[in-house]
């Protein structure tokens, strides 16, 4: 922590206005209240220019991927993983992602035998969904029609990029039939990782990612939204040699890693993945009440 501020910020999740000062990175700061731990970027930041076509193909602005179906590649069986955790609770197979990208996600679940629709701000990557076949809607939850209603709705590694996630949490439920389940994997920020850096943790990265939950204020806020939280866990990820060293040269910025990313960028390096778990990730499924 930075020093003691008095703000008049009501918290997103618990409503407390008593904030420390958690850090001040690329020109924004982030508090994190007293009463809960949620930290946040204040004021928000209109970010929705940054998921251009550049994140999802180049990353020149210094966020986003080379290339976003080539990063995710490696996530293939990840994504698999979180498909059968979510089949186990036998409900239906009409499933929608937001922040759904390019459809990567959803091209799996296609396969696995889900009905998979897709919401995503950015035109760029919804259009590229679209071209794979999967009905996209361009912008947020709020202009997806009330009926017919889902069986899943998934917020893989976005809940923490989006301007207000109790709206879009509520949103959520609204769209979800009785019982139905809302899928959220999101940074941890009380996780051992997270706390021993601090500041200086990697996933501290705004405009990108504006609010920071831990496990007990994320229960909260999903209870307050009309959700039964069924399971909180960690799955690790895997990543591509590229990504890993572009992500440490946007946390570090030492030229090394900023040519290994440019050397793994190579036809067959491009191929190589490690499995990475930090512990510092949560995956959470919620079920409507």
């Amino acid at each position: 922590m930075v020093k003691a501020v008095q703000k008049e910020i009501n918290c997103h999740v618990c409503g407390a206005w008593s904030h420390d000062v958690f850090a001040r990175k690329s020109g924004y700061a982030l508090y994190s209240c007293r009463a809960c731990g949620l930290t946040f970027v204040h004021p928000v930041p209109d970010s929705a220019g940054v998921y251009g076509e550049d994140y999802f193909s180049g990353a020149r602005g210094g966020f986003g991927y080379v290339d976003y179906d080539a990063d995710k590649e490696p996530m293939t069986p990840v994504f698999e993983k979180y498909l059968r955790r979510i089949a186990r609770y036998g409900i239906g197979r009409r499933i929608l992602d937001v922040g759904a990208a390019t459809g990567f996600f959803l091209d799996i679940a296609r396969r696995a035998g889900f009905d998979a629709y897709g919401v995503e701000l950015s035109a760029y990557a919804a259009a590229r969904a679209t071209e794979k076949g999967i009905p996209m809607i361009t912008g947020t939850l709020s202009g997806v029609p009330d009926a017919p209603k889902f069986d899943v709705i998934t917020m893989l590694d976005v809940i923490e990029h989006l301007p207000d996630p109790a709206a879009e949490v509520a949103r959520a439920n609204e769209l979800l039939n009785k019982g139905g389940l809302l899928v959220i994997n999101t940074p941890d920020i009380g996780s051992f990782y997270a706390r021993l850096m601090g500041k200086r943790w990697h996933l501290i990265v705004p405009p990108e990612h504006l609010f920071y939950f831990n496990r007990k204020n994320i229960r909260t806020l999903l209870e307050q939204k009309g959700f039964e939280v069924l399971s909180i866990s960690t799955v690790g990820k895997h990543f591509t040699l590229q990504y890993i060293f572009k992500t440490l040269y946007m946390w570090q910025r030492l030229s090394l890693w900023k040519f290994l990313s440019g050397v793994c960028g190579g036809r067959w390096l491009r191929r190589v993945a490690l499995p990475i778990n930090l512990r510092d990730n949560m995956f959470v499924i919620a079920r409507k009440k």
